[in-house]
């Protein structure tokens, strides 16, 4: 995301305020993605659905939303990783033309790979009728889809058409769900929300034609799948990074004594639900500093370094610049910290008027004062994860993601055996375990930073 970050601290020059509010509008939009604003989506639908359709609906409504972001997320996290991997080989190697012949061929192994999981999870597991099946594989393969053009957006410069995109599919989507369920049901109500995630994902796609095609350039290039056989481990820890996130919440669904069956397989655990949700929403501020300083700061500097390396300086101006590396990276932290620290003790100290302004219960809000510990965690762990990909520390990202999705799992299992006034917290332990980990693989690794660059092998 370093490329596009570029971009929008341009806003920030001259210093302003209506350029820094702009900027850190565009990067929390960007940087949070799809996923954050579907969970913006489903509570406001939840609100302006409740005249339109009955309870019992509205449950399947969002279980239906949910379920398909969350196997979105695990299905094309094992992609993740590796797509981002190859196209920034292909920027090192000035074979940008490439990107987009990748980025077709990666979306069309995705767009088969999610019409079947669809197919199995939404037309054989559930008994609804067929209308309801087509438009829930219809968003499930969509939202796949916006995932993994997600995943390029670092090489593209036109921030402003790609937040245009995600604010005006989502708006469409919303209204397309409220005037369907009110004319034809449910089954028209996802059908519509559906058809702004099209909208999302033809903006993207074009965002990335425009930017990308080139007059050789050939329609499709299944180059990438070498990367697959060349760097496992990025599999894995994109396929255990987001099992990590929602392997509790599948618990729940099926475990808690909260839990509810809503149609076949697909089961709603309201309690923890919401309460999880909102505390996910906390970690927007963490998101867009990481995104906008952090990552950016490290990144310029990072590539400093290895022209000083690469280009024949001094030795003087290869320990400069890891100086250099080392202080944006303290800043940026901190500056992460700082601002992620202040939201979330905000929340906690706000947490009961937010759950009288929400209607919600004492149970769901301590579960958000709970979870929202291990936002903050959570944020800290993907930044720290994020650093690790730029210090090609890919044995310490894998381990930190073990650890965080078995933890998570066999925590919560605990938690949710116990009772509940242990909920949430294996959600807690699991991500202040892997945040442990990468900031010791992170400082372990800048410690010798130059024995991992000259003598690789070793690494």
């Amino acid at each position: 995301m370093a490329g596009i970050g570029f971009e929008l601290r341009k806003l920030l020059v001259p210093r302003s305020c209506t350029g820094t509010i702009r900027a850190y509008l565009y990067a929390g939009i960007v940087s949070t993605g799809p996923w954050i604003v579907s969970i913006i989506s489903i509570i406001l639908l939840n609100f302006i659905l409740q005249p339109v359709i009955n309870e019992s609906e509205r449950v399947l409504f969002s279980t239906t939303i949910t379920h398909s972001y969350a196997l979105a997320l695990i299905l094309t996290g094992a992609l993740q990783y590796v797509l981002n991997r190859h196209a920034a080989d292909l920027v090192s190697a000035d074979k940008t033309e490439l990107i987009l012949p990748s980025a077709v061929a990666a979306l069309v192994l995705t767009a088969f790979l999610s019409l079947g999981v669809g197919i199995i999870l939404f037309g054989v597991l559930t008994s609804e009728s067929l209308l309801f099946k087509c438009a829930a594989v219809s968003l499930f393969v969509y939202v796949s889809l916006i995932f993994v053009a997600a995943n390029y957006l670092s090489v593209l410069l036109h921030y402003r058409d790609i937040v245009t995109g995600f604010l005006i599919g989502y708006a469409f989507g919303c209204f397309a769900a409220w005037v369907g369920a009110q004319r034809w049901g449910l089954a028209a109500g996802i059908a519509g929300f559906a058809s702004g995630h099209l909208i999302i994902f033809a903006v993207l796609f074009g965002c990335l034609r425009r930017e990308l095609t080139t007059a050789n350039a050939s329609l499709a290039s299944w180059e990438f799948l070498g990367h697959f056989r060349k760097f496992p481990g990025l599999i894995a820890c994109g396929f255990l990074y987001n099992l990590g996130i929602w392997i509790d919440k599948f618990l729940f669904w099926h475990l808690s004594a909260e839990n509810q069956q809503v149609s076949g397989i697909l089961h709603a655990s309201p309690e923890y639900d919401l309460a999880i949700y909102l505390s996910l929403l906390s970690i927007v501020p963490g998101l867009t500093v990481l995104f906008l300083r952090l990552e950016t700061d490290f990144a310029a500097a990072f590539r400093r370094f290895f022209q000083a390396t690469n280009q024949g300086g001094r030795l003087r101006d290869i320990l400069d610049a890891k100086s250099e590396m080392i202080d944006s990276l303290r800043s940026g932290f901190l500056h992460l910290l700082s601002v992620q620290a202040i939201v979330t003790l905000a929340l906690l100290i706000y947490a009961d008027r937010i759950g009288d302004w929400l209607g919600i219960g004492a149970l769901q809000e301590g579960i958000f004062r709970i979870t929202l510990i291990g936002a903050f965690l959570l944020t800290l762990f993907l930044a720290l994860m994020t650093i690790l990909f730029y210090l090609d520390d890919r044995r310490g990202a894998l381990m930190a993601c073990i650890v965080f999705a078995a933890a998570n799992g066999g925590l919560s299992l605990a938690t949710v055996l116990a009772n509940e006034a242990w909920y949430g917290f294996g959600f807690v332990v699991a991500a202040g375990a892997a945040m442990f980990i990468t900031a010791w693989r992170v400082n372990a690794r800048i410690a010798r930073f130059e024995y991992h660059v000259f003598l690789p092998e070793a690494a």
